[in-house]
């Protein structure tokens, strides 16, 4: 098994890019309609994506850069059950490579 974020060559020159998941510190119904989600930071991706669904919308957002960890996400429906998950990218010669997602963090909308 392998733990951690590393970049590597093997023999015959093929690129192995390991990304360790970031996890959600954090996911709550901040304000009226919006939920502000916090996570783990991975010095070694390029950026995150965030997942979240609430029936019947399922959207992926992309955070740039790795000086942010937290994202406010807005226009959810009150009453409806927001599932969010995380993953890390690295970006090599133009090529997106991903983390595997995080676990899935739940939040009700009530505000």
């Amino acid at each position: 098994a392998y733990s951690g974020s590393s970049i590597g060559i093997m023999s015959g020159g093929k690129k192995i890019i390991r990304l360790t998941t970031p996890s959600i510190t954090s996911a709550a119904n901040t304000s009226s309609r919006k939920i502000t989600v916090k996570w783990s930071k991975n010095s070694s991706a390029s950026g995150y994506q965030i997942k979240y669904t609430a029936n019947p919308v399922s959207k992926t957002i992309t955070v740039s850069g790795t000086s942010s960890v937290s994202k406010t996400i807005s226009g959810l429906a009150k009453g409806k059950t927001c599932k969010v998950y995380i993953r890390a990218y690295k970006t090599v010669s133009g090529v997106n490579y991903y983390s595997a997602w995080s676990s899935a963090k739940s939040v009700k909308i009530t505000k």
